[in-house]
């Protein structure tokens, strides 16, 4: 909605570029990360479908799933969880979130240009997995046309130098200026391929995640085209990375003129009722409703109502506009503004918007319009109201005196109506006195017992009945004086136990049971102190624990388990037991063969992917590398059922962290055709490497762990080589550059070790800048494009990612030539590689520097970098993101990566002045 009210989101998303999802497969699908609902959204012409079906749905606003305002903090697991139960109880499927808005303040994900904040991001995570928990799903939009406290377009335009007129929906600039789009589209990649710290799933590959919004009541009401065609543009930029999720028009208002996007699938529209810039006075107007609606539905796309006043009926009554809408076909959902649930301590979290709701409702025009909402949920999924759901227990927060009185604070519970207190005076077990019969609701609390004795000892419960005055379970005893619930009971630690060596790394920590014990803290360090722990893990329910990030190896550790409850704490009485993890191993063998007792053994061990062709896998005392048998990989490489074929060995859990890489005895056939080496963690993550069987000579063959990565169509995982929880791996053979038929390899001594020697696959390195002997050197293969102004390349050995050397920009912008760079020539071939990495020490003049490179027929694609910050990072660029010149005309379109001619950089002015200046660039590679 417009200015009378906030709304707000955390949404701090990383600008510089990340892996996107990539193009050719060299190897069988494998099972990915999943996500709690199953099934993405999709639409057929004017209706949204879900596994065959039509889908339609209601739901609420809650904006704040990832930053409140109220204050600007990061809302608790408590909030995000009670709202999204609320949200369900009211018969919501679908939660509109500005979750993914998060740019220009400290707590947001991008607090300023290229600098990223993981724990904002996080609380992005846990939004989308907490909905995914609960069976929701979202639709998140992705900049806010208002300068908010969460940020918006204007967070953009301040960081590429515009001015700041002071207006809140101004800063048009984000719509039309290049840079701005470009580092816009840099973020919404980083974004979409995020995977998700809880879930282990890539945004872009989340079924949680309905539909991407392109932004929240965006507008440029002086230039309609120019807003189009940066519609079109993003729309169409997320659709080329993610083929998975619907895309809406975030425009205030169904605009005729976007009717034609073709990679939009749904239309908006937002129902308030003051005047307002391109949206006057709709209100809750059936009449207007039905007008957008039809545009939509005759344009064979969907749309929903994205926003409206619940409570404000000037231009028609809530419920009119809730049978319009389940009448109309064509609008797939609607969302209310703005749902709100129980606050941490007591009570509901207070929003002063005019259009919060709070379920069942704090007044009597809230709860008859409360439940209006709910029926109408029920009515756009097609299904009967159910029974009021029954609430969880809640939890005593507090008490206080007042006024010689015990008063209460409860932390609510969703689906809750009123609440019973019960009051005992002999100890936690009761027997039990009923104080007050549904007498209190959450805005009752603090609650005051008022036949309460001042200087009495009291033990309190209490339960939330719903609507319908069913019960849900009692919150813990909560005990205000006098012999109050015990603290937690003795207990011991168990194991590791005391002195004990050799541990893994992941250990499981276990102890006994405390008596009374609410909740467990497991406190581990290397010093007796327990200063700067390693663990420190709080909130634990069960009497065990495994770390999800390994230990140091061959380390002595300390540690302790604290028992607690409302009462007390309690300490583990033989706190403190050391323990000492195991060395670690630099070499880990994975297979002699040796082991197997017939071809059968090996065959159960090996399992064929019955996805590709046939395959048979034997002994053999020939073709070997020592010992008594290698391994036959007998093979067919067919047009079906898949052009590959390959089996899968399980290992359990192998520890290969102390490696560098992988390292097998290979006999190959000469076939041209490619071998894949494929191993899997036991989060699932997928990574592996290549190797072409050229030639037919045996011998060693190493695979740095630096040459594995993601396969083409692998998207999950958090993108780090968790090496020390392998769960197999995998041989396969693709076609590659040979052809169809039948082979066999063989294979023997495969280990994980320190990699050297032997056959090393082809470098991914462009250029490490260590191999120049001299600054005259470089600069005879760097050379300037004499059309820019100056520029210089030398050797820095003082400021550089890693070896001996990077490269250094010396270069000049001047008013005659606002641009500067040098050329490489280089014969290389990119095929298969996903992009470009590289090392880049800015300047912070928010000049541009421009990558490209050239095919050996001269046509060249480019991208850009914004020069701005001068922190050292590195950036991956994948070929998706480049583009061709504006000034090229040639060439067949499409990037040809198996011969390329040149690598350049280039500084362009961009948003900064003319001057000079230097920056660094080193580990320039494909990956």
């Amino acid at each position: 909605m417009i200015t009378t009210r906030f709304r707000m989101l955390s949404y701090s998303l990383a600008l510089l570029l990340a892996f996107m999802s990539l193009l050719a497969l060299v190897g069988p699908p494998a099972k990915k990360a999943s996500a709690a609902v199953s099934g993405f959204v999709t639409r057929s012409g004017s209706q949204l479908m879900l596994n065959g079906q039509p889908f339609r749905y209601s739901g609420p606003n809650i904006y704040w799933l990832a930053l409140d305002e109220n204050p600007v903090e990061y809302p608790t697991e408590f909030r995000v969880n009670n709202a999204l139960q609320t949200a369900k109880e009211m018969g919501a499927t679908v939660i509109r979130s500005h979750a993914a808005i998060s740019f220009g303040c400290p707590k947001c994900i991008m607090p300023s240009l290229g600098t990223y904040n993981e724990t904002a991001f996080q609380k992005l995570d846990y939004a989308i997995k907490a909905a995914g928990d609960a069976g929701l799903r979202l639709v998140l939009p992705l900049i806010d046309q208002y300068d908010y406290y969460h940020g918006g377009k204007k967070s953009w335009t301040r960081w590429f130098g515009y001015p700041d007129d002071g207006i809140s929906y101004t800063g048009y600039e984000f719509y039309n200026k290049p840079e701005i789009i470009s580092a816009f589209k840099q973020h919404l990649s980083v974004l979409l391929n995020r995977t998700n710290t809880y879930t282990g799933v890539k945004y872009k590959d989340d079924p949680t995640i309905m539909a991407w919004e392109t932004g929240n009541e965006l507008g440029w009401y002086d230039n309609p085209t120019a807003m189009k065609n940066w519609t079109q543009d993003i729309a169409d930029y997320l659709k080329s990375i993610d083929g998975n999720h619907l895309v809406m028009d975030g425009t205030y208002g169904v605009k005729d003129a976007h009717l034609s996007i073709s990679s939009v699938d749904i239309y908006s529209d937002h129902f308030y009722q003051w005047p307002a810039v391109g949206a006057c006075c709709k209100g809750l107007s059936v009449t207007e409703l039905n007008t957008q609606a039809s545009k939509v539905q005759a344009a064979g796309k969907a749309m929903v109502v994205g926003e409206f006043a619940w409570n404000l009926e000037t231009y028609g009554t809530l419920a009119n506009f809730l049978s319009a809408i389940e009448a109309q076909p064509a609008i797939a959902g609607s969302n209310y503004w703005a749902l709100f649930g129980q606050n941490d301590d007591y009570g509901y979290k207070v929003h002063n918007d005019g259009f919060t709701i709070y379920y069942p409702g704090t007044t009597t025009d809230m709860r008859t319009k409360a439940q209006q909402l709910r029926n109408h949920a029920y009515a756009m999924r097609g299904i009967a109201v159910p029974a009021a759901g029954v609430p969880e227990a809640p939890l005593i927060t507090g008490h206080q005196a007042s006024g010689g009185k015990v008063q209460l604070k409860w932390r609510g519970a969703a689906a809750a109506d009123k609440y019973t207190v019960e009051r005992a005076t002999a100890g936690a077990s009761g027997p039990w006195t009923v104080v007050c019969n549904q007498c209190a609701t959450d805005n009752d609390t603090p609650w005051t017992d008022s036949t309460s004795v001042s200087g009495t000892a009291y033990w309190y419960r209490v339960k939330a009945h719903n609507l319908a005055g069913v019960a849900g379970s009692y919150s813990p005893v909560y005990a205000t004086g006098g012999t109050a619930l015990p603290a937690p009971g003795a207990f011991t630690l168990s194991s590791p136990a005391s002195g004990a060596t050799g541990q893994s790394v992941l250990p499981t920590f276990g102890w006994n049971a405390s008596s009374n014990a609410a909740s467990y803290t497991l406190v581990v360090a290397d010093n007796s102190s327990y200063t700067s722990p390693v663990i420190n893990a709080s909130g634990l329910t069960s009497t065990s624990y495994t770390p999800g990030s390994a230990l140091a190896y061959n380390k002595t550790y300390y540690w302790k388990v604290t028992a607690v409850n409302g009462t007390g704490s309690t300490v583990a009485s033989n706190a403190g037991l050391t323990f000492t993890t195991a060395a670690q191993s630099t070499s880990v063998a994975i297979d002699a063969f040796e082991s197997y007792s017939s071809d059968s053994a090996l065959q159960s061990a090996y399992v064929r992917n019955t996805d590709g062709g046939a395959l048979t896998v034997t002994r053999d005392t020939a073709n070997k590398n020592d010992g008594t048998y290698g391994m036959k990989f007998a093979y067919t490489i067919a047009a079906s059922p898949a052009n590959f074929a390959g089996a899968t060995k399980q290992l359990g859990t192998a520890d290969w962290s102390g490696a560098t890489g992988l390292s097998l005895w290979l006999k190959p056939d000469g076939s041209n055709r490619t071998l894949t080496i494929q191993f899997k963690e036991t989060s699932g993550e997928l990574w592996e490497t290549y190797y072409t069987l050229s030639g037919t000579t045996a011998g060693i063959v190493n695979l740095p762990f630096s040459s594995f990565n993601h396969p083409g169509w692998y998207s999950g995982g958090n993108g780090v080589k968790d090496l020390n929880t392998i769960k197999e791996y995998s041989i396969y053979v693709n076609q590659g550059s040979g052809s169809m038929g039948s082979s066999s390899i063989y294979f023997d001594s495969v280990t994980a070790g320190q990699v050297g020697g032997g056959t090393q696959p082809p470098s991914d390195a462009i250029d490490s800048f260590d191999s120049y002997a001299s600054n005259s050197a470089l600069q005879a293969v760097y050379t300037m494009n004499s059309s820019g102004s100056a520029i210089t390349p030398t050797l820095d050995t003082s400021v550089k990612s890693d070896g001996t050397n990077s490269m250094k920009l010396s270069y000049s912008i001047t008013t005659a030539a606002n641009y500067s760079g040098v050329i490489h020539p280089i014969s290389a071939s990119w095929t298969g590689k996903t992009g470009i990495s590289l090392w880049v020490k800015p300047d912070g003049s928010n000049r541009t520097l421009t990558v490209q490179f050239k095919e050996a027929g001269g046509e060249p694609w480019e991208t850009t970098y914004v020069l701005s910050g001068t922190t050292a990072t590195t950036i991956q660029v994948p070929f998706t993101s480049f583009a061709r010149p504006s000034w090229y005309s040639g060439g067949n379109s499409t990037r040809d990566l198996g011969s390329i001619a040149e690598i350049n950089f280039y500084i362009n002015q961009g948003s900064g002045s003319t001057g000079s200046s230097t920056i660094n660039i080193d580990a320039v590679k494909t990956y």
